[in-house]
């Protein structure tokens, strides 16, 4: 147990005095853990650029050979396109270390027996596309979203009013129609300070219309801070150890209290939330989500 003591049901009560950076801590600290779970964007790489010490720290990592994972809620870009971004930012990665929320499409198709069905995606699910390589069909085209068995809420630049319209439209009316929502941020961090709308604000904003004219609808949400990501993930990593795993011995490093520390906490990992992304000190002290470390970057 790392040296605080602390048991997992503790972390939303830990303290948040800030460390100076995360990688000289862990190196003080590594005996505690057994692994290190990144969020991308706004922890390892910030409009497509590296954050400071984030190379660094990844080289280390690599060297040492300690274990380590990313988890990200962006499902619009492939693995292969997310690896791409981020060795422009001079980090490799393999595609196999990135656990994403749109991953979770191949265990609901599973689950749901959709194999081959058709769905109605809104925006962009990466290239190659998650639902197609989750044995779903995929139709962009309002004409064409009758025989549907579901939406699927992407990102990227799309005819928003169109696109949300024809969802609306089909799910009050489907009753059996379901929401998928990959990522369920409301937001996620841009160039310059500036945020960006997220598919979890526009899954929010089809559920609120829904639910106003007759029909509510609980959306399935694929990402952190829900389970199916979490649980994905920590088999992967029992997996590359060959053996289990104790959550608390586990970290995640995040920028977001609602989806990092939140789903961190609630799953038994040990959580860090770093300065630099979306949080900030005001939305730290109004909020009840506590990190078990906070750390003023890698």
């Amino acid at each position: 147990m790392p040296r605080d003591q602390q048991t997992p049901s503790q972390h939303s009560r830990a303290g948040t005095s800030a460390v100076a950076r995360f990688g000289p801590w862990l190196r003080e600290h590594i005996d505690d853990f057994d692994a290190v779970v990144f969020d991308v964007d706004g922890v390892l790489m910030t409009a497509r650029r590296p954050t400071p010490g984030s190379i660094e720290l990844v080289e280390w990592l690599r060297e040492t050979g300690f274990p380590f994972a990313l988890l990200t809620n962006d499902g619009c870009h492939s693995p292969e396109e997310k690896t791409g971004f981020l060795a422009q930012c001079g980090m490799d990665f393999r595609v196999d270390e990135i656990v994403s929320a749109s991953h979770g499409l191949e265990t609901l198709v599973s689950s749901r027996g959709w194999r081959g069905k058709r769905v109605f995606v809104l925006g962009e699910l990466g290239t190659p596309c998650y639902a197609q390589r989750a044995g779903l069909e995929v139709t962009r085209e309002p004409r064409a979203i009758g025989d549907c068995v579901a939406v699927v809420v992407g990102e990227r630049d799309y005819d928003w009013q169109k696109a949300v319209e024809a969802a609306f439209n089909f799910l009050r009316q489907e009753a059996e129609a379901e929401l998928i929502v990959p990522n369920p941020d409301d937001c996620f961090p841009g160039s310059n300070g500036r945020l960006h709308v997220a598919s979890g604000a526009i899954g929010r904003f089809i559920v609120r219309l829904c639910s106003e004219h007759g029909r509510d609808i609980e959306p399935v949400f694929l990402g952190k801070p829900f389970l199916p990501i979490f649980e994905s993930n920590h088999r992967r990593i029992e997996k590359q150890l060959g053996r289990r795993v104790q959550r608390e011995r586990v970290i995640i490093v995040g920028d977001s209290l609602s989806s990092d520390i939140a789903g961190g906490n609630g799953f038994g990992y040990r959580t860090g939330l770093v300065w630099g992304g979306i949080t900030t000190p005001a939305m730290l002290h109004a909020s009840s989500v506590r990190p078990w470390r906070v750390f003023g970057g890698l």
